[in-house]
């Protein structure tokens, strides 16, 4: 291990504003769900009715995991947050060990330090030491947090460690992942999936009866353990020995893995293609599509998936109200009643899914970057192909993509109400609510493109618009927010079908800034040097 220290200064040198944006914006969330809890659950027992009554349906479940002790802050966090903090943690981890491992291989940094005097192993275990640490203090910031806006300690030692060895687990996803491709992107893929499916195993246990036999999946489920281990409900600290002894199987094998491969090479590689090529790669376009046709299946399938999974849970509502008369009394004088609470929840899934949507847009649209400085875009141009048609071979990919998938998922999250009604009018009313937000994610990707075009080193501000409007779907409106800050996504202002009214306004204008966005973009891109 030659040089394992001075590795793992460096990495924690160019990784140091990745990982403080994405821990200060986890850490923040928690607390502030906590202190907002008096707010959300005033102490009356009507109060408590609705969130007990709403966190025993499977659809809620489904969405935030299972209830442990909502009478008090810690526990309701832990329901609110707790996994959504936990998921975005593994997202963190992956993104964070692929970028100093198999991007670093991929760049040739690694082979660069390897010329010194470092171990075979020093790479990577210094990027695994590196996210195991930032787990770490993700876990203490987390308990710390709580702690201070006076929950209980020991609850709180219990929800930051099952959240930090969550965090952890997906570090040796990482770390496994980058061992078995021979891309930076593949790794990614593989490493996000994992954390796909975990989060759709978990979704589905959790939405199913409790007698059912699906039930048990929640131990299937790695995001799950972190709940399961009950924080401010009699700690089962036991359940955290699994993700512990997984995150030391995951590091042990990529270590393994690594031994036994090639600098560079892994035993997932992509196949030659063949000696000519087809008629689809003759354009721009067709190579765009090419390239990115395995990522826009793959989303397409996953998200799929999860809309008609997640969809499959609707019919409950009526259930629960069955069962809770005084619930459905309590809604109704609310102004709200069962018919409304439905339309709620596809307005508030198509809230999320707009958002991972837009950042699919992105992805691919950061391709038209990775071409450009691995110099395949300079090869590609120095022919008869013009920057603006290459340029919108990706863009329109980034465009077309989400829309299409937008839409469908949209269409699978109301086929079980229809089906279960009898009317297929459900379909229609939430295929529309899905179209009313697609100028939010015309506009990401015009923001993408914009920042591409001039200042390419600034794409990350159109992530950092995508995370932002995350937390604001997520926890905005139960932190109590400004209405100002509220309204600061590029989806707060459009028609929210169908429980809103279609608004034309707010839709031809956002598609307006997106189209001008489009069009300044590709004049940047035009116009400047390429990227070497």
């Amino acid at each position: 291990m030659s040089g394992l220290g001075t590795l793992v200064r460096l990495a924690l040198r160019r990784n140091r504003w990745f990982l403080t944006v994405w821990l200060l914006a986890l850490v923040v969330v928690v607390p502030a769900t906590a202190a907002a809890y008096e707010q959300v659950v005033p102490d009356l027992g009507q109060g408590r009715l609705v969130i007990e009554g709403l966190a025993n349906n499977p659809t809620m479940r489904a969405m935030l995991g299972p209830p442990f002790s909502l009478t008090e802050p810690g526990g309701f966090t832990v329901w609110r947050v707790g996994t959504f903090v936990a998921t975005l943690a593994g997202v963190m981890s992956v993104l964070g060990t692929v970028r100093l491992t198999r991007a670093d291989e991929e760049a040739g940094r690694t082979e660069l330090l390897r010329s010194g005097v470092v171990g075979r192993h020093a790479p990577l275990a210094a990027a695994t030491l590196v996210g195991l640490g930032a787990c770490t203090l993700l876990g203490l910031l987390v308990s710390g947090a709580m702690v201070a806006v006076g929950t209980d300690p020991t609850g709180s030692a219990a929800f930051g460690l099952g959240v930090a060895l969550t965090a952890g687990m997906f570090v040796g996803v990482g770390a496994l992942a980058a061992q078995l491709t021979g891309s930076a992107r593949a790794a990614r893929g593989i490493g996000l999936a994992v954390l796909g499916v975990a989060y759709l195993v978990r979704a589905v246990a959790d939405g199913v009866p409790a007698d059912s036999p699906l039930r048990r999946l929640q131990w299937a489920s790695p995001v799950e353990w972190m709940a399961l281990a009950r924080p401010y409900a009699d700690e089962r600290w036991s359940v955290l020995l699994l993700p512990a002894v997984l995150t030391a199987v995951l590091v042990a094998l990529a270590v393994w893995a690594e031994a036994r491969r090639d600098h560079g090479s892994g035993p997932w590689l992509p196949r030659p293609g063949p000696p000519t090529a087809g008629e689809l790669l003759s354009s721009p376009s067709g190579l765009a599509w090419r390239l990115q046709r395995g990522t826009v299946l793959a989303w397409a399938v996953a998200l799929a998936v999860f809309a008609g999974a997640i969809g499959s849970l609707t019919p409950s509502f009526a259930a629960m109200f069955s069962d809770l008369p005084q619930l459905e009394e309590l809604l109704l004088r609310m102004g709200a009643g069962a018919e409304q609470l439905t339309q709620g929840f596809y307005v508030a899934m198509l809230s999320i899914l707009v958002l991972v949507i837009a950042a699919h847009g992105l992805q691919l649209l950061g391709r038209l970057q990775h071409e450009e400085t691995e110099g395949r875009a300079g090869i590609v141009l120095s022919t008869d192909v013009r920057r603006t048609r290459f340029a919108l071979s990706h863009t329109l990919l980034a465009l077309g993509a989400p829309t299409v998938l937008l839409l469908v998922c949209g269409a699978l999250l109301a086929v079980p109400q229809a089906v279960d009604d009898g009317s297929w009018a459900v379909v229609t009313d939430v295929v529309a609510g899905a179209a009313a937000l697609l100028p939010g994610v015309w506009l990401v990707v015009g923001l993408g493109l914009l920042l591409h075009g001039w200042v390419p080193q600034a794409g990350w501000i159109a992530w950092l618009v995508v995370g932002w409007s995350l937390v604001i779907t997520w926890i905005g409106a139960l932190l109590s927010l400004p209405d100002w800050l509220l309204e600061l996504t590029p989806f707060a202002r459009l028609p929210q079908l169908p429980v809103e009214d279609m608004r034309w306004l707010p839709v031809v204008v956002t598609t307006v800034v997106a189209a001008a966005l489009l069009a300044v973009g590709l004049a940047g891109y035009r116009r400047r040097d390429l990227e070497a």
